[in-house]
């Protein structure tokens, strides 16, 4: 992989400091590196020339490094493009760089930067960056082939409820004569139709769409996620160790869903889901596939009737 192939976007109101790392990063073979002065500066630069990396300061006025990189983020799932973002800091502490990571961060330097650390770091995340990007562009391709298809959701890029029942049923069918253990979770999207109501179907396609992509960035290639009515998403899972199952791992799925705004068309939209999950073994009472997503809607019916905010299990 050539490094003088990245394309980095530094931020930092300090001239002086994006002059340094820019140099920095001249030495040691990254060329095309573009440096801006400001958070806004840099977002209008990224609408119009999505970069591989950022490196920005993380105390920056109008907006901070984590407000930028969350704004990313919400690009990023607009252009289908993923950016790695490499924050500058004085903060070493375990809670702030734990913030970071929640926020989309990839990874962080402590100033004032080693040069060959900041390359290897921002070798780092570019690396990321190309992978993440390269299979963003291999799934895009996929849905091409696909969109005409009764069993793809042209919206989502999804299965539709059809094709994502007979994947849930071949994973079923797997766990109950092989062993290992099935998980059945469905998101649901709240008051999905006053979006459409105040801002239209375009607006409400855009946030399903980008509901699926936060969907997706958390699960496994061979994992089933489906779009299986206009306000819900079908998450199934298999694994031959049920010790590998953690109802933790969707509440990071519903955090991040429920976290951060949607920017659409007409402006960012904030929306709220509730999720419910369910569990089969082999020993476990066998389930037709309908029955099996009808007993983890009824859990996230009742979940939602009692205000219960965690993921129903």
């Amino acid at each position: 992989m050539i490094r003088d192939s990245f394309t980095i976007l530094v931020v930092d109101d300090m001239k002086f400091s994006c002059e340094f790392i820019r140099r920095a990063l001249k030495k040691e073979g990254y060329n095309s590196v573009k440096v801006v002065n400001s958070s806004p500066e840099a977002l209008m630069h990224l609408e119009e020339h999505p970069v591989d990396v950022v490196l920005a300061d993380w105390l920056m006025p109008e907006m901070d490094g984590l407000e930028l990189a969350q704004r990313i983020r919400q690009l990023d799932e607009e252009n289908h493009h993923y950016t790695g973002i490499v924050l500058l800091t004085a903060k070493d502490d375990i809670t702030s760089i734990r913030t970071a990571f929640e926020e989309g961060v990839d990874d962080y330097i402590v100033k004032p930067p080693n040069q060959i650390e900041l390359a290897a770091r921002i070798y780092s995340a570019g690396r990321v960056a190309t992978m993440q990007n390269d299979l963003l562009m291999s799934t895009q391709t996929l849905h091409k082939l696909f969109e005409n298809k009764c069993t793809v959701d042209k919206i989502t890029g999804l299965g539709r409820i059809e094709d994502t029942q007979n994947r849930l049923s071949k994973l079923l069918n797997q766990t109950h004569s092989r062993g290992g253990v099935t998980c059945c979770a469905i998101l649901k999207v709240m008051d999905i139709d006053k979006v459409v109501t105040s801002y239209g179907q375009k607006v409400q396609e855009q946030i399903m769409n980008s509901i699926s992509t936060r969907i997706c960035r958390h699960v496994r290639p061979m994992d089933l996620v489906g779009h299986a009515k206009i306000d819900e998403f079908l998450i199934a899972m298999y694994n031959d160790n049920s010790d590998n199952v953690r109802c933790r791992h969707f509440k990071r799925i519903l955090h991040d869903i429920n976290r951060r705004a949607y920017k659409t068309s007409s402006g960012f939209i904030n929306i709220h889901c509730a999720m419910a999950m369910t569990i089969t073994h082999k020993d476990d009472q066998e389930h037709d596939v309908r029955e099996f997503i009808n007993i983890t809607r009824e859990k996230l019916h009742r979940s939602i009737e009692t205000g219960f905010e965690e993921v129903a299990s």
